[in-house]
This record gives structure tokens, C-alpha cells and sequence, in this order.
């Protein structure tokens, strides 16, 4: 009987811990709690840190002090594309093999080495030219997680996992802007909060998959480039 509410006392504990909590210590075998109450609270922890750095970086744009964007070699890009494709591209990408399981990791390190040959090609995803080569590199890389790599990732301290791929996930976004120009004292502060609220967001973002699961790290994801199209 005293054993029964000790379980269930812990296992309250560990669906109630927050945000907070979970940066102190990172933990990848948390259950889910998807109560409305808990997905409340991961939605004003995602977007109130957005709005506040937004808030931040719309006064340095205010003042002209944000660097040239990319703006003309994205301007064709649809916006549905940017809406739906990109967040669940780049939450295949760092969120879903914060979940360590052998087929997670396996779909992942395939897909994801297909994609990274192909934009090393300068092609499209559905681009022909190549393949003989992408296809076998891409089976290669998957066999080899499949095989032995995923027991290596599972070696790795979760926390590292959890902390790097937040922190590329923030600094990929630097891409976005041209680095031709002389950076200024103004225009270095802006790329410094942009890069913070990148990474902030990719913590929020990996809290989630771990809390409520893969889906609902892309739908925040999509629900905060919503703007873009509306």
C-alpha cells in the first residue's frame, strides 16, 4: 500500500515538473501530459519568450540597426511552404530524435543524410540528378544508426543532446541573414537577441516533444510562422 503511493507520488511529480525544472535536469523517459492545463502552460512559455524578444528586436529594427536579410532569394518561396514544410522539416530535423529509440534514430539519420547531400548538391529534394549517389549515401548512413550508431547516441548524456540541437537549431537561423555588410555594435546586438530567441525557442520546442510528443512541437512551430502568411 506504501509502496503504491510512493509510485504514484513520483509519477505525479514527474508529470507536473515544468519548464524550469526540466532545463535544471533534462530528461528523455518522461511520460506525456497532454492535459489541457500542461499544453496551456508549454503554449505561454513558447510564445510569451517569442514576444518578448520580438519585442526586443522590432526596437533595433525601429532604430535601424538590424542587418540585411535574405529576403530577395526567399521572396518566391510560398507562404504555405513556409507555414507547414519548414517547422516540420526543422522539427524532423532537431526534435524528433531527442526521443532515443532505434527506429527514431534510423528514419532520422537517413532522411536527414539525404537532405544534407542534396543541399550540398545545390538540388531540390525532388531533384533526379544525383540519386545514384544521394539514395545508397543516405541507406548507408541509416543502415550504420540501425546497426550500431544508435547505441552510441545512447551513450551520450541526454542533456547534451537536448542543449546542442537547440543550440544549432538557433544558429542555422543566422543563415537567414547577409553577411556581407560591416556588422555594427547596433546590428551585432540584434543577431545576439535573433540567435537568443532562436535557441530559447528550440528549448520550449524540445520540452514539448519530450512532455506532449512529436505533433505538438510542430504545431507550435507552424502556429508561430502563421504570421508570415496572414
Amino acid at each position: 500500500m506504501n509502496s503504491a503511493m510512493v509510485s504514484s507520488d513520483v509519477k505525479d511529480g514527474e508529470v507536473n515538473k515544468g519548464f524550469l525544472a526540466f532545463l535544471l535536469h533534462p530528461r528523455e523517459d518522461m511520460p506525456l501530459d497532454n492535459r489541457p492545463l500542461s499544453l496551456f502552460r508549454t503554449c505561454c512559455w513558447y510564445f510569451g519568450l517569442n514576444i518578448l524578444m520580438v519585442v526586443g528586436m522590432a526596437i533595433l529594427v525601429t532604430l535601424d540597426l538590424s542587418p540585411d536579410t535574405g529576403s530577395d532569394s526567399t521572396k518566391d518561396v510560398p507562404l504555405w511552404k513556409v507555414m507547414l514544410i519548414l517547422p516540420l522539416v526543422e522539427e524532423f530535423v532537431f526534435r524528433l530524435p531527442l526521443r532515443r529509440k532505434r527506429w527514431i534514430w534510423t528514419v532520422w539519420a537517413g532522411i536527414t543524410a539525404f537532405m544534407i547531400t542534396t543541399l550540398a548538391s545545390g538540388l531540390k529534394i525532388y531533384d533526379m540528378e544525383s540519386l545514384v549517389w544521394r539514395l545508397p549515401v543516405a541507406m548507408v548512413v541509416a543502415g550504420w544508426m540501425g546497426w550500431l550508431g544508435w547505441k552510441w547516441m545512447k551513450k551520450i548524456p541526454f542533456g547534451w543532446l537536448f542543449y546542442g540541437f537547440a543550440l544549432m537549431f538557433g544558429l542555422l537561423h543566422l543563415s537567414n541573414f547577409v553577411w556581407g555588410d560591416a556588422i555594427t555594435t547596433g546590428t551585432f546586438a540584434f543577431l545576439i537577441l535573433y540567435s537568443v530567441d532562436k535557441i530559447t525557442s528550440g528549448l520550449v520546442l524540445g520540452y514539448a516533444r519530450i512532455r506532449h510528443g512529436f505533433w505538438m512541437c510542430v504545431l507550435l512551430h507552424v502556429l508561430n510562422n502563421l504570421p508570415f502568411v496572414v
